[in-house]
């Protein structure tokens, strides 16, 4: 999960969850309820997404498929949202279609509640990583259409010059700023931050890509792993950019001092450019990667959360028509202009904000890094584990090297 995981089908949306509304279904339908039968042409789906983002979609796939109606329910994201579909599963009510995310997908493969989607017409619309995310054994069970990417939003007007490519570069920078009296960089550290998983990203990276997959062989430990990028996060607070304070920050507190040109860096993921710019429509701003501490600069993101089947769907095949129509033109083009999300489907290319900059196509190559993504199992209980060390480790309580220790206790007494 994303860091300030959010991040929607996309992480951005964690506004008000409001009661949908129930859409009168066609006189087919109505005369099937009459009957005691179900209506087969109905799709039930527990979203994540909340009214205000999936109503307009979902409005728009019943025009362009008037056969058909959807039934919504909300549950806000992450542990809201999978302790809602838990309960359901575990009660046989679960919607036709749901969500999977990094944070259940593998409690949902094990225990066989989704449907294979790999020789669906849709699947080969989607990328090599979205597909990777959601497969097990060369099977698919759940459509993505987009990836987020979360890294350093800059002020130009403060930073006018090349952003640095290397953390020593880059502290360095703060530390200019700050002398000058401008407040350089704020992150709001309520679990791991964007650059605390870009810089862990990065130490993947020096892993070969499978660093993960390694400290579940046993081949290498969170300690060995994590410390290098653990030691630099911190150098933020050592050397006086950030203060304990961050840990009680929330975005809402860092957003409006970015836009009101009194900070020059801040960060967050890919779909708060609206943010920003409807706050702030003259601000002169880019997105930058993480500088690297080997000097290869970085992100943090993931594939966002897909569209799964429920393996016990009442109406199966009403359930393939909606996904079909959200992951292929027309519908996956209506989402994104409404959500401005990275499309991570082959029969589309969104027309994107310029201030993403080099982000696009460092998503569209899964050039990214989420340790809840990549852990091999028990997602959930790790991130929650990460998140609470992260805090403390802002606040001082304790060292660097604990947090790859504690994580290594975790992940031995989840085993």
């Amino acid at each position: 999960m994303s860091p300030s995981t959010a991040t929607r089908l996309t992480r951005r949306s964690l506004g008000r969850i409001a009661a949908a509304t129930a859409v009168a279904a066609p006189v087919a339908g109505a005369l099937a309820a009459c009957s005691g039968e179900d209506d087969p042409n109905k799709i039930t789906f527990l979203s994540w997404d909340n009214a205000e983002v999936m109503g307009p979609v979902i409005e728009q796939f019943e025009k362009d498929n008037p056969d058909y109606h959807v039934e919504v329910q909300y549950a806000a994201p992450v542990a809201g949202y999978i302790q809602k579909l838990q309960t359901q599963l575990g009660s046989n009510s679960a919607t036709d279609v749901f969500i999977i995310t990094a944070e259940n997908k593998k409690q949902l493969m094990d225990g066989a509640f989704v449907q294979d989607q790999s020789g669906e017409p849709w699947a080969s619309n989607l990328n090599e990583t979205a597909v990777e995310t959601y497969s097990r054994d060369g099977k698919l069970y759940g459509s993505a259409i987009s990836s987020w990417a979360g890294g350093m939003v800059v002020n130009r007007d403060l930073v006018p010059g090349e952003f640095p490519a290397d953390w020593d570069g880059f502290l360095d920078l703060c530390k200019q700023l700050k002398a000058d009296g401008t407040v350089p960089y704020l992150e709001a550290v309520v679990g791991m931050t964007d650059t605390f998983c870009a810089l862990l990203g990065q130490q993947n990276v020096v892993h070969g890509g499978t660093m993960d997959q390694q400290i579940w062989d046993g081949d290498l430990t969170f300690e060995e792993a994590w410390t290098p990028a653990v030691k630099a996060w911190y150098r933020l607070f050592e050397e006086g950019i950030l203060d304990t304070s961050a840990a009680g920050l929330t975005g809402d507190v860092v957003l409006p001092e970015f836009q009101q040109g009194r900070l020059a860096v801040m960060t967050t993921g890919s779909w708060g450019i609206s943010g920003i710019s409807n706050g702030a429509p003259d601000l002169d701003f880019r997105f930058e990667a993480v500088p690297g501490s080997a000097g290869e600069p970085y992100w943090s993101g993931a594939v966002s959360p897909g569209l799964a089947i429920n393996v016990k769907a009442k109406n199966p095949d009403a359930a393939k028509v909606f996904i079909e129509w959200m992951s292929t033109e027309p519908g996956v083009s209506f989402y994104q202009q409404a959500n401005q999300f990275i499309s991570t489907v082959k029969d589309y290319e969104p027309d994107l904000p310029a201030q993403l900059g080099d982000l696009v196509t460092a998503v569209q190559d899964g050039e990214y890094y989420l340790p809840a993504v990549s852990w091999i199992d028990n997602n959930d209980a790790l991130s929650t584990e990460a998140n609470a060390l992260t805090q403390q480790l802002a606040t001082g309580d304790i060292e660097p090297v604990d947090v790859g220790k504690a994580m290594d206790a975790k992940l031995a007494s989840l085993r």
